[in-house]
Protein backbone atom coordinates (compact mmCIF):
# COMPACT_ATOMS: atom_id res chain seq x y z
CA UNK A 1 0.00 0.00 0.00
CA UNK A 2 1.65 3.28 -1.49
CA UNK A 3 2.39 5.94 2.02
CA UNK A 4 1.32 9.42 1.37
CA UNK A 5 3.12 12.37 2.93
CA UNK A 6 2.06 16.48 2.57
CA UNK A 7 4.40 18.78 3.48
CA UNK A 8 2.91 21.02 5.86
CA UNK A 9 5.31 23.87 4.89
CA UNK A 10 4.82 23.69 1.43
CA UNK A 11 0.50 23.01 1.02
CA UNK A 12 -1.74 25.92 0.77
CA UNK A 13 -4.91 24.13 1.48
CA UNK A 14 -6.60 24.85 -2.23
CA UNK A 15 -8.09 20.79 -2.37
CA UNK A 16 -6.74 20.12 -5.30
CA UNK A 17 -5.05 16.52 -4.48
CA UNK A 18 -8.72 15.66 -3.44
CA UNK A 19 -10.83 16.89 -6.48
CA UNK A 20 -8.31 14.62 -9.06
CA UNK A 21 -8.14 11.43 -7.27
CA UNK A 22 -10.16 9.29 -8.21
CA UNK A 23 -10.66 8.10 -4.51
CA UNK A 24 -10.59 11.59 -3.27
CA UNK A 25 -12.57 12.45 -0.20
CA UNK A 26 -11.45 8.84 1.07
CA UNK A 27 -8.13 9.86 1.01
CA UNK A 28 -7.83 13.36 1.59
CA UNK A 29 -9.30 16.54 3.74
CA UNK A 30 -8.65 19.84 3.75
CA UNK A 31 -8.64 21.27 7.74
CA UNK A 32 -7.57 24.57 9.59
CA UNK A 33 -4.18 25.08 11.19
CA UNK A 34 -3.83 28.04 12.79
CA UNK A 35 -6.12 29.93 10.63
CA UNK A 36 -5.01 28.00 6.94
CA UNK A 37 -6.33 25.79 4.93
CA UNK A 38 -4.23 22.89 4.98
CA UNK A 39 -4.54 18.93 2.91
CA UNK A 40 -4.45 16.11 5.15
CA UNK A 41 -4.23 12.45 4.69
CA UNK A 42 -7.16 10.57 6.40
CA UNK A 43 -6.89 6.94 4.89
CA UNK A 44 -3.73 6.23 2.54
CA UNK A 45 -5.08 2.20 2.40
CA UNK A 46 -7.69 3.40 -0.77
CA UNK A 47 -4.48 4.97 -2.74
CA UNK A 48 -4.52 3.18 -6.32
CA UNK A 49 -0.88 4.92 -6.59
CA UNK A 50 -1.74 6.77 -9.98
CA UNK A 51 -0.01 9.90 -8.56
CA UNK A 52 -2.13 11.99 -10.12
CA UNK A 53 -2.52 14.08 -6.73
CA UNK A 54 1.71 14.31 -6.98
CA UNK A 55 0.73 16.26 -10.56
CA UNK A 56 -2.06 18.26 -9.35
CA UNK A 57 -0.05 20.07 -6.25
CA UNK A 58 0.36 23.61 -7.19
CA UNK A 59 2.95 23.54 -4.34
CA UNK A 60 4.70 19.85 -4.96
CA UNK A 61 3.62 19.00 -1.13
CA UNK A 62 2.97 15.39 -1.88
CA UNK A 63 5.02 12.76 -1.78
CA UNK A 64 4.14 8.56 -2.38
CA UNK A 65 6.18 6.06 -1.16
CA UNK A 66 5.83 2.76 -2.56
CA UNK A 67 8.11 0.82 -0.95
CA UNK A 68 5.44 0.46 1.95
CA UNK A 69 4.31 -3.49 2.55
CA UNK A 70 1.57 -4.39 0.19
CA UNK A 71 -1.31 -5.68 2.39
CA UNK A 72 -4.15 -7.21 0.78
CA UNK A 73 -7.96 -6.05 1.63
Amino acid sequence: MPHITIDQEKCVGVGKCARVCPKGERIYGVIKVKGQRKCVVKDSSFCLGCTTCIGSCPKGAIEIDFSAPKTRR
